[in-house]
């Protein structure tokens, strides 16, 4: 069986095409809440037929500088293969 990014696939016998990804980040509390508390960020990508488009949800999720989203988009775009 062959596997195929969304852009690359074609609707042929023995072919499965991958269409959205998605990819949950969790990291422990701030400071500001409880110690049992966990953060969680999940970052997707879907295709809406033309184009691929990112998507963020949290609600909450503490960063201390942008470099630190920075570097989850990067990580995420790795792992979606979203690079060329």
């Amino acid at each position: 069986m062959e596997i195929k990014s969304y852009e690359d696939f074609k609707f042929e016998d023995n072919k499965v095409g991958i269409d959205d990804v998605s990819i949950t980040y969790l990291q422990n509390s701030d400071c500001t809440e409880s110690k049992d508390e966990t953060q969680s960020i999940t970052i997707s990508c879907r295709n809406n037929g033309v184009a691929r488009f990112l998507n963020i949800k949290t609600e909450n999720w503490s960063l201390e500088n942008a470099e630190e989203m920075l570097a989850l988009l990067k990580d995420f775009e790795k792992r979606a293969e979203l690079c060329d």
